[in-house]
């Protein structure tokens, strides 16, 4: 049963204004449109000034819906999270996810491992 824990990661808690977040697993059904809000954002934080970054925050419908199935946020809140928050809670889940991944592709990579190796 501990194998299957890596199947199911428990959410992470972070601090926002003071109120305590929950950043959990993104789902398969919304992992196309994390990818390409993820890919936007990281790219928008090496090229662009942060006022654009806020910007792309304020008017984007797809950090809204990532933040909403990524965290424990009502789109009440979300919807009234300044810019800066927003983005910052964005950058917060795709790194917590970045680390589900790589813990789901650790233990994948141990399980074909071992089944590959020859029986004793």
């Amino acid at each position: 049963m501990s194998q299957l824990k890596i199947l199911f990661p428990e959410p992470v808690v972070v601090g926002l204004a003071g109120r305590q977040v929950q950043i959990k697993p993104v789902q398969l059904r919304d992992f196309e449109r994390f990818g390409r809000a993820a890919a936007i954002v990281i790219a928008m934080g090496s090229s662009k000034t942060m006022e654009e970054l806020y910007a792309y925050a304020v008017v984007n419908g797809q950090l809204r819906d990532i933040l909403r199935t990524a965290t424990n946020l009502s789109r009440w809140r979300i919807w009234r999270l300044p810019a800066a928050a927003a983005v910052s809670l964005m950058i917060e889940v795709i790194r917590v996810n970045a680390g589900f991944f790589e813990n789901a592709l650790v233990e994948a990579e141990k399980a074909l491992a071992g089944a590959k190796s020859p029986a004793a």
